[in-house]
């Protein structure tokens, strides 16, 4: 059973975005790959938002890292989080 939960919403006028809830680990990331790679197809931006995110493991900041170098969108980013995303990002 996955620890993080993904919500899509999807607005016709603006991004797919994807709600995450709970712990996110990196044995969990195929949910949020498999919803990354079908929001891709609508070729619209894809936004995370991350503001039900309680946890995230290294293997998660780096998905995470790799997918805002790739033009997502990581939004409402708990405040403990970001400074290791941004690492990540850069490395």
């Amino acid at each position: 059973m996955p620890l993080i939960k993904v919500a899509t919403r999807l607005d016709p006028a603006g991004p797919s975005t994807l709600a995450l809830a709970g712990k996110c680990s990196g044995g969990g990331l195929g949910e949020l790959r498999r919803a990354i790679e079908k929001a891709r197809r609508t070729q619209k931006q894809i936004v995370i938002d991350m503001s039900e995110v309680t946890l995230v493991d290294r293997p998660s900041l780096q998905f995470l890292a790799a997918q805002a170098r790739d033009n997502v969108m990581l939004i409402n980013c708990p405040a403990y989080i970001r400074p290791w995303i941004v690492k990540e990002e850069s490395a």
